[in-house]
């Protein structure tokens, strides 16, 4: 049995002490996994001013590295069209070093318009973005992978790369890519250590519509079984991907007591999702004292072995 694993993700700006606080008492509390939120644009109030600022998401990691020594670190998840393929791989191996190889390079195709808006950067034509996302992948698997690295693709193209330096582990960064639609599914299949899931869609959201507990569970699982279906088309073991849900986008409410949180957890433990994360700060209703006591009774008795 697949150890269950959970994990924070910061995704809004506070003072840089008290992120460093946090974080290392998130890790003492022994979250298995501490993440960065990739957006640009912020929340405004009804004035129009800025409620919910952003810090870069590859630094932001960078720091909750620096501030931390066991738990695994990456994002969640870098929107490939903010940036170039060979400047992400060239910041995972950076971060996997700040970490002492703890790192893991989280990436995904679509991105939320509003950040490509603020960025100027158009999105990737849903027709294109299997094969954009394909591309962008060979390039940083080609550069943590290889002592040197050419590369002329369709989108992205690389000349004279070399691995200097190289990741700490000889097997590079594991890759977390974010996908929900059959195209993004079978690049993940291919090239994902860690299949991410967050339910609805950003053009759902874009809409105000959050999936319910039971369409979340079962869209979840149908991607899932898609994924393992293009894994064995692929020749790789539907096993050797890790799959993980990041809560926070759904009607979900795992925070309102430790019943719901355990229900949360059982019932996509069922469809094979072993490792969570949520957003801090916590997303959605939520009661006093649930945390606290999930993190000190439910989390340990989970990664045990107990049912939720």
């Amino acid at each position: 049995m697949t150890p269950l694993r959970f994990g924070l993700m910061t995704y809004e700006a506070a003072p840089w002490p008290e992120l460093t606080a946090r974080w290392r008492r998130f890790e003492e509390q022994g979250w298995d996994s501490l993440w960065a939120g990739d957006h640009l644009w912020s929340a405004l109030d009804a004035e129009g001013r800025p409620v919910r600022g952003r810090f870069d998401a590859w630094m932001l990691a960078a720091g909750i590295a620096a501030a931390t020594s066991r738990v695994t670190v990456g994002t969640l998840v870098s929107a490939a069209p903010l940036r170039n393929p060979a400047m992400v791989a060239k910041q995972a191996v950076t971060l996997d070093h700040i970490s002492g190889g703890r790192a893991v390079a989280g990436i995904g195709a679509g991105g939320n318009p509003k950040d490509l808006a603020y960025a100027g950067v158009p999105p990737w034509p849903p027709a294109e973005r299997g094969d954009r996302l394909e591309d962008y992948l060979t390039v940083v698997r080609g550069i943590l992978e290889r002592d040197s690295f050419d590369h002329d693709g369709t989108y992205f193209s690389v000349q004279g790369a070399v691995r200097a330096p190289a990741p700490v582990r000889p097997e590079r960064p594991p890759l977390l890519i974010a996908a929900h639609v059959d195209a993004t599914l079978a690049v993940a299949a291919r090239h994902a250590d860690i299949w991410s899931s967050y339910g609805s869609l950003f053009s759902q959201l874009r809409r105000g519509v959050r999936l319910d507990e039971k369409t979340s569970v079962r869209l979840t699982k149908e991607r899932a079984a898609l994924l393992d279906a293009h894994a064995e088309h692929a020749d790789r073991d539907p096993a050797s991907i890790r799959k993980s849900f990041m809560a926070g986008f759904t009607e979900d409410a795992p925070w309102q007591s430790v019943e719901r949180f355990r229900d949360f957890v059982g019932r996509f433990t069922d469809i094979g999702i072993t490792e969570f994360m949520f957003p801090f700060p916590l997303q959605g209703p939520h009661r006093e004292g649930v945390f606290e006591e999930v993190v000190a009774d439910v989390l340990p008795r989970l990664r045990a072995g107990e049912r939720p």
